[in-house]
């Protein structure tokens, strides 16, 4: 028995080396706004998007929010958040590279992002490697970035889908 035992540890080790760190970042434009102004609310169609991304991800074991200082990216992660009972931490539009980085450091956790079409596909590009772009009208997108850590180095993985009612 006791010799059976010690077999199966190496078996164990190798298992728990091989499965290494999974990181899954959820990112996201903010939903439909109200109008151009600087700062907008969402508007109607918009504030049924953040339910339908809260309704998306509730059961995704989600982490962290991060969103822009911006009103509609906040709002766009706020049913979801209130669902979880997790603050929205607030990152800088002007430092995505350095977001990004800092990002890339939280190892085994789900973290949803809400930016904007001009920052999501640098972070797409920073995390992958893979070019994706975001149409003006373009709300419904949304960008799994899985991370994952072994013995044998980093590999990034995007999956691209959509959420809530389709874009025009």
């Amino acid at each position: 028995m006791k010799n059976s035992c010690l077999k199966s540890v190496p078996a164990l080790i190798l298992m728990v080396l091989l499965s290494g760190c999974t990181t899954h970042i959820y990112l996201v434009r903010h939903a439909e706004k109200m109008d151009e102004s600087v700062d907008p609310p969402l508007s109607n169609e918009g504030n049924a998007r953040a339910i339908a991304l809260k309704d998306r991800l509730l059961g995704a074991g989600i982490d962290s929010i991060f969103a822009t200082p911006y009103q509609r990216t906040q709002l766009t992660v706020t049913p979801l958040a209130n669902a979880l009972a997790e603050p929205i931490t607030v990152y800088g539009t002007d430092t995505t590279f350095q977001f990004v980085q800092a990002i890339k450091r939280i190892k085994g956790k789900d973290i949803v992002v809400a930016g904007h079409s001009n920052t999501i596909p640098d972070m797409v590009l920073y995390l992958t490697g893979d070019t994706v772009a975001i149409a003006p009208n373009d709300y419904d997108n949304l960008f799994i970035v899985k991370l994952q850590r072994s013995i044998f180095g980093k590999k990034s993985k995007l999956t691209q889908t959509t959420y809530g009612a389709p874009s025009p």
